[in-house]
């Protein structure tokens, strides 16, 4: 929507193309990325967001232990390395970053805007130490059966 508008010179109003970029720059030569940062969602729901070579997760890795992934797709494109403990200071502020674009119904400028769709957070799951101290001091033995009167 806002490459055309560019190509017509006509401004948007500011209800309309929330998270539309003018590719315009690029589509005549240009090499300067249009946008900083983007959102996506797999065909599951799961949520992603990525900032530069940085890709954010909303989903618990159990064998890492973090409750988000965190990889550098330009050092690992497979996303093999989950480095989210590593990196926990930059996998909370991109957390911090895609809650804004969240309530702010956009990633362009602009007035706050209602989401077309219902926005699902998904909930945190406690990472295996977490789990390990909740479940501590109680029995993993079953219940002995009630004799009944005798």
């Amino acid at each position: 929507m806002a490459t055309l508008a560019d190509i017509f010179q006509v401004s948007l109003p500011s209800a309309a193309g929330e998270d539309s970029f003018s590719l315009l720059p690029l589509l005549q030569g240009g090499s300067t990325p249009v946008r900083t940062q983007a959102v996506n969602t797999a065909c599951n729901g799961l949520p992603s967001y990525r900032e530069g070579p940085w890709k954010l997760i909303l989903q618990a890795d159990a064998a890492a232990g973090t409750e988000v992934q965190l990889y550098n797709l330009d050092q690992d494109p497979r996303e093999a390395s989950n480095l989210a403990g590593s990196e926990s200071g930059r996998a909370a502020a991109m957390r911090q970053a895609f809650e804004r674009l969240i309530v702010a119904g956009r990633s362009t400028p602009g007035p706050i805007q209602k989401n077309d769709v219902r926005v699902t957070r998904y909930p945190r799951s406690p990472a295996p130490a977490a789990k390990a101290k909740k479940n501590a001091g109680t029995s993993s033995r079953p219940a002995e059966p009630s004799k009944g009167p005798q």
